[in-house]
């Protein structure tokens, strides 16, 4: 440790009631360093005593301050730091900034000269508004205060106390930065009360003021640093989001890398998920407004619909065709690959997912996608998750998986948080504080010339590679070597034997062998998938070393393009699952939609022969497409097309199931067409009254009675699923203190799901602490806030109290 430095005293977790951070919080967004200056830019929230109230401590008298430090001494540029409190909005000059009762969550964006930040509430809690600063660097002046929610269809009050008064439309996109390509910002908000377009379409441009649940654009002016509202996105169904706190704004947007991700009338892709299931793909250069779709839906690039809440956002890999990556709380990592329709138009399919699943609450990080020097083939996905800690897979998925990477392992950690790499390095901090540092050996016995290329190698045929290596130290022996993949044939007879001098250099062959090999896929084969596409192995070399301290394994890398001279089909992904319908919903006709790509991986033009399927229906009953390409259409050699499948409920409630195949001239493949449909969920609420017995729905107290010093009480909250579909819990925010959750974060925690006739348990303790001789009896008291996604239900605020 060479340096530390506490610029303040931390705001306390308790003068607010949120525990989504608990004790302290100070610095929470991730700071930006100018890489010119070296200095760090970041906010830290403190006190200032008797600010707006009497005391020390307390909600009003919290401010944030905006502080720039030289990273080389942790000490303050001159000048700072900088109060913001107090700064009126551009846009509504009846909105101040009070730091109080705002969080600043998301990472630091610098544009110019202008560091910008964004503010969202402590569990909704207090009167807030969802807020962009901007502090010009160079003036050390607040240049510009950007309000979500403004104008006179927006909520205002200067009774700071009320929930929600302010409007709310956070942004806090679970720590995620804003995104930028230059003079624009990009942005995600979460839930907020009422809406200006009152129901009625209106085009992104339009200038909506109130933006809760939206996706925003913000322009910025070069000269100025100001910003303002250009375009925004709102879902046709966001106020049902609200009403179920599926809260839009748990997710980032990633826009995604333009030299690869367009497309017909598509210049830039954004893309962005939340709570309520769905990811949408968004034209950057025109959201989409609020439900300017086909039957007043969302007019997007596509929306791909999970049913599964995403805190976060999505990573991205620009080549290999270009796939994305969304982690949902508690299951798989989700690789989707792009492709385009007929128009040109891009579109993603489902490529693959990991074998592992996140942890089954709040807390995993962003995808993270590295490469050795942009080559395409060594590409590795890094996750962060609360529970496994660190991990990591191969990128590209093979046969619809993602193998994982074995790594040393890491303790659990921090939420949201995501790993950073640098010099051949990664570094990652665990829940613990302890710093992590992985990378090549530092002490390694060979230098070789890895990875290796094989460039295209046609399937029927074979390719030699040459591997050189040099001996750092001096080598005993190569006692053993391993390759990942069969079909790559090292050529042991070129491998020195015995003892290998300090500086000698040494020279060995691998041959790719795609003689002999049936182009499809084999059940449980140990080769690697001999369909075409770029394919990577590693061969590991086992030294014993005549010097102590180094590395006795030794990897390398092998990689290719597998190609076929002749046509053929590719279709994928292997499986279409299109969810579960919840059905009975009023003014809801529900439907999913997803893709499935038809592709020639050959050389030569591909012919579409004709298609079957399990019953006399478009797809399969349930199953529907209208840009299936016409029987005798011709796909020219690499080339693909999307089709967009939809799953209607036609017959009702239960599961569908097609099995739908594709002949060509390039040979036959099928995909798994499979959803489900059952009514909604529907939740029972009861809180238990001490006495084996539970108390009526409409009760929200929690009564303890009375216990003396060092007793405990305790008492149960249950939420019980009574519908038709699964139940799940979208927001809570359990109690910290005297009175507290018996197991925090884990019994009824936010995305955790409650099966159909299920119900799910919360245990509340009341501990009183040890107390001097003579205190008089005092009451304590504090809340569970609760939510699901049963739209009827809202949200609930259990009101607890003990003497």
């Amino acid at each position: 440790l060479l340096l530390t430095r506490q610029v303040q005293t931390p705001f306390l977790q308790s003068d607010i009631g949120c525990t989504d951070i608990p004790n302290t919080i100070g610095i929470i967004g991730t700071p930006v360093i100018d890489p010119n200056t070296d200095i760090a830019y970041f906010y830290a929230k403190t006190y200032i005593p008797n600010f707006r109230t009497a005391g020390n401590t307390g909600t009003f008298n919290g401010v944030y301050y905006f502080y720039a430090v030289d990273v080389k001494t942790l000490q303050d540029v001159p000048g700072y730091p900088v109060l913001v409190d107090g700064s009126y909005a551009d846009n509504d000059p009846r909105k101040y900034f009070v730091g109080g009762t705002i969080l600043q969550r998301p990472s630091l964006s610098k544009i110019g000269n202008v560091v910008y930040a964004a503010f969202g509430g402590h569990c909704d809690l207090f009167n807030y508004t969802g807020t962009v600063l901007g502090v010009d660097v160079t003036t050390q002046k607040v240049v510009t205060n950007f309000a979500t929610e403004s104008g006179p269809n927006s909520r205002f009050s200067t009774d700071w106390l009320p929930n929600g008064g302010g409007g709310q439309a956070g942004i806090w996109q679970s720590g995620m930065g804003l995104a930028s390509d230059g003079n624009r910002m990009f942005f995600v908000t979460g839930n907020g009360n009422g809406g200006e377009n009152q129901g009625l379409p209106a085009n992104g441009a339009s200038g909506c003021r109130t933006l809760a649940e939206a996706v925003v654009n913000l322009g910025v002016d070069p000269t100025t640093g100001k910003v303002s509202a250009i375009d925004y996105f709102q879902p046709y169904d966001y106020i049902n989001m609200d009403g179920g706190d599926q809260d839009f704004g748990s997710g980032g947007i990633a826009l995604l890398d333009p030299t690869v991700f367009k497309g017909t009338g598509v210049s830039r892709i954004g893309v962005t998920s939340g709570k309520n299931g769905k990811i949408y793909i968004l034209n950057a250069d025109n959201l989409g407004g609020y439900k300017q779709g086909q039957g007043q839906t969302d007019l997007v690039l596509q929306t791909i619909t999970t049913n599964k809440a995403v805190f976060g956002g999505v990573g991205s890999y620009p080549l290999e065709g270009g796939y994305i990556y969304s982690t949902p709380v508690g299951y798989p990592t989700s690789a989707y690959k792009l492709g385009f329709n007929g128009a040109g138009q891009p579109v993603f399919t489902f490529a693959g997912a990991t074998p592992e699943v996140s942890a089954g609450r709040v807390g995993g990080g962003v995808p993270t996608i590295t490469t050795f020097k942009g080559q395409p083939g060594t590409a590795i996905l890094w996750l962060t998750d609360p529970d496994a800690g660190l991990r990591a897979w191969y990128a590209v998925p093979q046969n619809g998986v993602m193998t994982r990477i074995n790594l040393p392992q890491t303790g659990g950690i921090n939420k949201f948080q995501r790993p950073a790499f640098g010099d051949t390095r990664m570094y990652v901090t665990d829940a613990n504080g302890v710093l992590y540092c992985l990378g090549s050996p530092v002490n390694l016995p060979l230098k070789c010339n890895s990875p290796v290329s094989f460039g295209d190698v046609a399937l029927n045929s074979t390719a030699t590679a040459t591997l050189s290596c040099t001996a750092i130290i001096g080598i005993n022996a190569i006692t053993q070597l391993t390759v990942g993949d069969a079909r790559f044939v090292v050529d042991k007879s070129t491998i020195p034997q015995g003892a290998i001098a300090a500086g000698k250099t040494f020279s060995f062959n691998v041959t790719w062998d795609l003689r002999n090999v049936a182009v499809n896929n084999a059940a449980n084969a140990s080769y690697g998938n001999t369909s075409p596409g770029i394919k990577s192995t590693a061969l590991t070399l086992y030294t014993t070393n005549s010097v102590g301290g180094y590395a006795t394994s030794f990897p390398l890398g092998l990689t290719g393009n597998q190609v076929s001279r002749a046509a053929y089909l590719g279709l994928t992904p292997i499986t279409n699952d299109f969810g579960g319908l919840v059905l009975g919903i009023a003014g809801e006709t529900p439907s999913s939609t997803l893709q499935f790509t038809i592709a020639n991986l050959g050389l030569t033009p591909m012919t579409i022969l004709g298609y079957a399927y399990t019953y006399d229906e478009d797809l399969g009953t349930g199953f529907t497409s209208t840009d299936l390409p016409p029987v005798g259409s011709i796909i020219q050699a690499g080339g693909a097309v999307s089709v967009p499948a939809t799953f209607n409920a036609t017959t009702g409630t239960g599961d569908y199931l097609s099995y739908f195949f594709v002949y060509s001239d390039g040979g036959k493949a099928n995909t798994i067409l499979e959803g489900s449909a059952s009514t909604a969920p529907k939740a029972n609420f009861s809180i238990s009254n001490g006495e084996g017995g539970w108390l009526g729905q409409s009760n929200l107290l929690m009564d303890f009675g009375s216990a003396k010093p060092g007793e405990t009480v305790s008492r149960q909250i249950r939420i019980c699923n009574e519908g038709g579909s699964v139940l799940t819990v979208s927001k809570s925010k359990p109690p910290l203190g005297a009175i507290r959750a018996q197991n925090y974060g884990i019994d009824l925690h936010e995305s955790q799901t409650i099966a159909v006739n299920d119900c799910a348990y919360g245990t509340v303790i009341f501990g009183p602490g040890a107390e001097p001789p003579n205190i008089p009896d005092f009451t304590e008291t504090n809340t569970w806030t609760l939510n699901t996604d049963d739209l009827s239900w809202g949200v609930h605020v259990v009101q607890m109290m003990g003497v």
